[in-house]
């Protein structure tokens, strides 16, 4: 396990953290502007009826980051720079992102801006998963184990309060008040994200990166999936881990439909979508005040017990509303609110989760074999992640109640699965 940076990341440290937060900050704010399961949701719902795409939306966004890693995860390895390869695919993300606009703004035939949608979005996700080794590599150098809680909750502390404003942006391009029409307010959106991406991929290629010894040995792919293989293989405590975070991934199948949910069954306007978000985010920005120090100061296995609890909270309190709303009259204009504590519940699980995750894998993975291990990972939850599409067809075949219920399912089972995970600081 790797608990030390070197000399060239002690001397970099102050700038390749405040680079490193920035870029953060950008992307949650880009992040804000086109939230999956709210702003995207709604965005494919008014182009097409069919669950099935709706929900193609959160595997394609996540399921393509993670993905690809392993098949570059040979070649990173070998590499003692990863940067250049971060700032190469950048290229392609900023262009595919800025074309995404583009269409949104001047597309009006719905047909062919919902195809050109999927394929850019599928092109800056895997994009983007091509680019999160290199990252997460990076960081793994540049940031000392017990800065990197630190780390991430500054990244999302300080971007949760760049997305507030992100969040009234979207109240004011979709509640009606901006005067602009679909699709145009959400082209307006998209090229505000593609402005912050770019900014925020510009930060990170200024830092310093490490250097640290590797093995040049040139690894084909099919030796290289034979090595992955073997991890979880021999390796009990990362067996457990990968099987905690795959139950995760299969959890979030429900997560793009309660907005759908809200939308179908209780008539929830457009104009809600900037009050959700703003809940999101406000949870997400105080949250990140405990998650951080839970997870430097208690370790992230007490933060990953936490998270999986709160992720229960999602599914179990999409069920409840359903009887509670009969109680109370729609002239009374509450049921819309009532909605407001899923999306505050989802906005404190993702940072929470997503530092406890991240910490974790960091801290009990080999130095000299990050990649390989970060990448099997990433491509076995990318997999995980793209059943998650099955959610559309589980609710146009048994209904919302029953994806709510599948999903409080594999949220419990990685919570059981947190409490036989080993604590990689004991001793």
């Amino acid at each position: 396990m790797n608990h030390q940076i070197n000399d060239t990341a002690r001397r970099h440290l102050r700038r390749n953290f405040l680079l490193g937060v920035c870029n953060g900050i950008l992307f949650n704010l880009s992040g804000a502007l086109t939230e999956t399961s709210l702003v995207l949701s709604w965005f494919a719902s008014q182009l097409t009826g069919s669950n099935f795409l709706i929900g193609l939306i959160g595997p394609i966004r996540d399921g393509g980051w993670f993905l690809p890693q392993l098949l570059v995860a040979g070649y990173l390895q070998r590499q003692r720079r990863k940067l250049p390869w971060y700032n190469a695919v950048a290229v392609v993300r900023v262009i595919s992102w800025g074309l995404m606009a583009l269409a949104v703004f001047l597309v009006r035939d719905r047909r062919l801006l919902l195809l050109l949608f999927y394929l850019l979005l599928t092109v800056t996700s895997f994009g983007a998963g091509l680019a999160g080794l290199s990252f997460m590599d990076i960081v793994g150098k540049a940031i000392p184990p017990r800065r990197r809680g630190a780390f991430f909750a500054a990244r999302l502390f300080f971007g949760g309060l760049a997305a507030l404003g992100g969040s009234a942006l979207v109240g004011y391009l979709l509640g009606g008040r901006s005067g602009l029409e679909f699709p145009t307010n959400y082209a307006v959106l998209m090229f505000v994200s593609f402005i912050t991406i770019s900014l925020a991929m510009g930060a990170f290629a200024l830092v310093v990166e490490p250097v640290e010894e590797t093995n040049s040995e040139y690894v084909p792919l099919s030796r290289q999936l034979r090595r992955a293989l073997e991890l979880p293989r021999r390796d009990v405590n990362y067996r457990r881990f990968l099987l905690m975070r795959f139950c995760l991934m299969l959890a979030q199948l429900a997560t793009p439909f309660y907005i759908v949910y809200a939308q179908q069954a209780f008539r929830v306007s457009a104009s809600m979508l900037g009050v959700y978000q703003t809940g999101l985010t406000l949870a997400s920005v105080l949250s990140n005040l405990i998650w951080g120090r839970i997870s430097d100061r208690q370790g992230n296995r007490r933060l990953l017990r936490i998270s999986n609890l709160l992720g229960m909270t999602m599914p179990l309190t999409a069920l409840i509303l359903a009887p509670v709303s009969r109680l109370i009259p729609a002239s009374e204009g509450v049921i819309p609110y009532l909605f407001t504590v899923i999306f505050v519940l989802l906005g404190s699980y993702r940072p929470a989760t997503g530092i406890g995750n991240i910490n974790y894998l960091l801290e009990i993975v080999p130095a000299d074999e990050r990649p390989l291990y970060i990448g099997f990972t990433n491509t076995v939850l990318g997999v995980a992640m793209f059943t998650s599409a099955l959610g559309g067809l589980i609710v146009d075949l048994a209904g919302f109640a029953a994806l709510f219920w599948l999903a409080l399912i594999f949220y419990g089972l990685a919570f059981i699965l947190s409490f036989r995970l080993c604590e990689p600081r004991a001793g």
